[in-house]
């Protein structure tokens, strides 16, 4: 019978001593140690027994076999601690989130995943270029190109201080649900606002055309059209605002 234990004692100054499951048990260099090199404190070993339980031979384990019996038992425990978070949150999690989903409305929270969706991944403005291809870019990364005021602000850069208000008007749609207050629940038609004021903004940045330039400005007026992300989020935002203005109107 073999048993994993660990040497708490070499063998440099007589008999070697081994922790196997709680005991301590002595051992000899000569006819029992089985492997190349001597035995060292704290080296994990492989140890022997024969039916009457008294040691036999001890063999050192290599690193690969500790390491990966480590990485076993990791993988044990995470996936111990993954099950019981699961149950926790299924037990007391679950009805918490269905609590704050219920209080807040369902229509509302699908609203606001729409917003998210439609200004974050779904394209905003789509441009035909004719043979330059087609372009497009979202709502976020439009707010990348307000704030540098460059094309290049597309794939990288900062959104500044258009991000912030970005942020600021989707947190606002939660807002009566810490501020108990009737002019609260006008923090919903954030998101409206923001795509107004980005649109006002957005007009007063365009150059002027130059003279002689109208047709070629109309056509390429013409190339640049809203994409679906525009339209989810208008819609929307609009449901948020009418659902924000209704219940402050209506709140005392």
């Amino acid at each position: 019978m073999s048993k994993r234990g660990r040497i708490l004692r070499d063998t440099s100054a007589g008999e070697g001593l081994v922790f196997v499951e709680g005991k301590q048990y002595a051992f000899r260099l000569e006819g029992m140690w089985q492997s190349e090199f001597a035995p060292k404190a704290n080296m994990a070993v492989d140890v022997d027994f024969d039916e009457a339980g008294r040691l036999v031979a001890l063999r050192s384990v290599s690193a690969s076999g500790v390491a990966g019996e480590q990485a076993a038992q990791a993988l044990g425990a995470a996936q111990e601690s993954a099950k019981k978070f699961a149950a926790e949150f299924q037990a007391k999690g679950l009805p918490v989130l269905r609590e704050y989903a219920e209080r807040i409305g369902y229509p509302v929270l699908g609203a606001l995943a729409a917003v998210i969706i439609g200004w974050f991944f779904l394209p905003a403005v789509s441009a035909d270029l004719g043979f330059l291809g087609k372009n497009s870019v979202t709502f976020w990364q439009g707010l990348k190109f307000l704030n540098s005021g460059g094309v290049a602000a597309m794939g990288g850069g900062s959104a500044g201080f258009y991000g912030l208000l970005c942020i600021a008007s989707l947190a606002a749609v939660l807002l009566p649900q810490v501020w108990r207050h009737p002019r609260a629940r006008f923090g919903m038609m954030a998101p409206l606002t923001l795509m107004l004021l980005v649109l006002v903004i957005a007009w007063s940045k365009m150059p002027d055309v130059p003279a002689g330039a109208e047709e070629f400005a109309a056509e390429m007026r013409k190339a640049v059209s809203l994409g679906v992300g525009s339209y989810l989020a208008i819609v929307a935002s609009l449901f948020l605002a009418w659902r924000g203005f209704s219940g402050g109107v209506r709140s005392p």
